[in-house]
């Protein structure tokens, strides 16, 4: 008789992604994760097949939750430059208010595309290039240039990845604030 899967999957990739966060994936153990997730060998790979596939699901995870972020963000005020300061803006509170100053989980996998196999590196490229495009199509559809809103949108995603890295280090929220004003600025 087959054995019957006694853990939520969903929650165990969110789990999972947390410690994947916390500790980084070259950092994170299979006994670390079978150990946090309390399951056992044979269960996680008959569920995950191996640690890059169920990083991939985090990942993937991920995504699909930071898209819906967007939308309401962009839509919660009319003028774009303030609901576009305000998104960034709550994306700096967030790395400021992170006592643990973990990053962003996106932002921090990036520096596995080089010691991952084929995939990671498709995964979080489209991550990124979906936000961008999304963007920069709504700047370009509140009035922003195409070429401005693509330029803008392109920096945005720059200025996020470099911030979340540098505010493990720098706590400066003050100057990652000013770059968010001179960035807006750029709309207009």
């Amino acid at each position: 008789m087959p054995r019957v899967k006694l853990f939520d999957q969903e929650e165990a990739v969110s789990r999972a992604m947390e410690l994947f966060w916390e500790k980084g994936y070259e950092s994170t153990s299979l006994s670390d994760l079978t150990a946090h997730l309390g399951i056992g060998k044979g269960s996680f790979y008959a569920t995950f097949g191996s640690k890059e596939q169920l990083f991939q699901r985090c990942i993937e995870k991920y995504t699909e939750a930071s898209l819906p972020f967007l939308d309401i963000a962009l839509d919660a005020d009319a003028d774009l430059p303030v609901a576009l300061q305000k998104l960034l803006e709550s994306y700096v509170e967030g790395l400021m208010n992170d006592d643990k100053r973990r990053g962003c989980f996106m932002a921090n996998s990036c520096a596995l595309v080089n010691t991952q196999g084929p995939g990671i590196d498709k995964i979080i490229n489209a991550h990124y290039q979906r936000i961008e495009r999304y963007l920069s199509r709504s700047m370009a559809q509140r009035g922003v240039d195409p070429s401005r809103a693509q330029g803008v949108s392109a920096l945005i995603i720059t200025f996020l990845i470099g911030m979340s890295q540098q505010s493990k280090i720098n706590r400066d929220k003050a100057a990652y604030l000013s770059t968010v004003k001179q960035i807006v600025s750029l709309l207009g």
